[in-house]
């Protein structure tokens, strides 16, 4: 992900690695997504959104707030999805 060729990153500038490949609708998109969510009415397509994101997209969404420095607020984001009315 993010055109990055080692998961281990050695000398290299996180920040400006992160904002160089991750695009800003993609980071907005990875930190608020819960906020979205909370607000949605549930219905069986988001709940199959949802589903597809943590069973298909969780590792994605991890690497992507780890690169922009986000990753304690990953575990706040996955409580609240969990506290959310939209349960998987």
């Amino acid at each position: 992900m993010c055109s990055l060729e080692s998961s281990i990153i050695k000398n290299m500038d996180i920040q400006a690695t992160a904002k160089s490949t991750i695009p800003p609708l993609v980071s907005y998109s990875c930190q608020y997504w819960a906020d979205h969510l909370v607000h949605t009415p549930a219905d069986e397509t988001l709940m199959e959104a949802v589903e597809f994101v943590m069973y298909e997209k969780l590792l994605f969404w991890l690497e992507a707030m780890s690169l922009l420095g986000k990753t304690y607020e990953a575990s706040l984001i996955l409580r609240r999805v969990l506290a959310s009315k939209v349960c998987l």
